[in-house]
């Protein structure tokens, strides 16, 4: 009887114990439910390129003809690779930074997406001097909320202007406002030359892209942050 007697109320508290966990976690799945619908599923966002590459502050060999070219890029997953320093540029990043081109690198990037690893490609417009601003609308998503978009920087041998990598996810599930970030200006690795110049010799072996911050652009550590400031403010 004595065991019986312990026995009954141990088995009391277990079953209510377990009505209670059951409860918690209905009402934690609810609230991980609500939270998942009130997250925004995908944000607009306006993006500008403001330029201001002007004679007074980059007056090394300045070129009567400063330009860039249209802005080209795409929407994609978080950290890709495609643009970054140290690899080889493919085939359409040769022709848009030699050219202003942008169809091969579109057709690159939608092969990409095809893969599942973005979501949209853009063309924009150009700029016919070094001092205006070139604005672009985007659409990103929780899957896709990355964006890189480049011009080229012309005249010049195969050097391009871009912003690249730029996550508009905040650490919560929710897209930022607005997010201010340097466009850095790259050497594509396709062809010779050390000023702004077109029709140089091309490079062999080819070379990894990576960031100008020599002259005429740089003073050996960097380029001022003023030659291209990108805006993203959402829509």
């Amino acid at each position: 009887m004595k065991y019986l007697f312990f026995l009954t109320p141990f088995l009391f508290f277990s079953c209510v114990t377990t009505d209670y966990d059951i409860e918690a976690n209905d009402l934690f799945d609810d609230v991980n439910a609500t939270v998942n619908e009130t997250l925004e599923q995908t944000a607009d966002y306006r993006v500008s390129f403001v330029f201001d590459w002007n004679k007074t502050d980059f007056p090394t060999d300045y070129p009567y003809s400063a330009h860039f070219s249209p802005l080209v890029g795409w929407v994609h997953e978080k950290d890709h690779t495609y643009f970054n320093e140290g690899q080889l540029a493919s085939k359409g990043i040769e022709q848009m930074a030699e050219t202003g081109s942008t169809s091969t690198l579109v057709s690159e990037l939608q092969a990409l997406i095809d893969n599942n690893e973005g979501l949209s490609t853009y063309t924009g417009s150009g700029l016919n001097s070094g001092v205006g601003t070139i604005s672009i609308d985007i659409t990103v998503n929780l899957d896709f909320p990355a964006v890189s978009l480049a011009s080229m920087l012309a005249p010049s041998p195969d050097w391009f202007v871009a912003s690249i990598n730029v996550n508009l996810l905040e650490e919560d599930g929710g897209f930022v406002i607005e997010k201010t970030v340097v466009g850095h200006v790259y050497d594509a690795g396709t062809e010779e030359g050390d000023t702004f110049s077109f029709n140089n010799e091309e490079s062999c072996p080819q070379e990894p892209i990576r960031e100008i911050v020599e002259m005429p652009l740089g003073n050996g550590t960097f380029v001022k942050s003023s030659l291209c400031t990108v805006v993203f403010t959402k829509l």
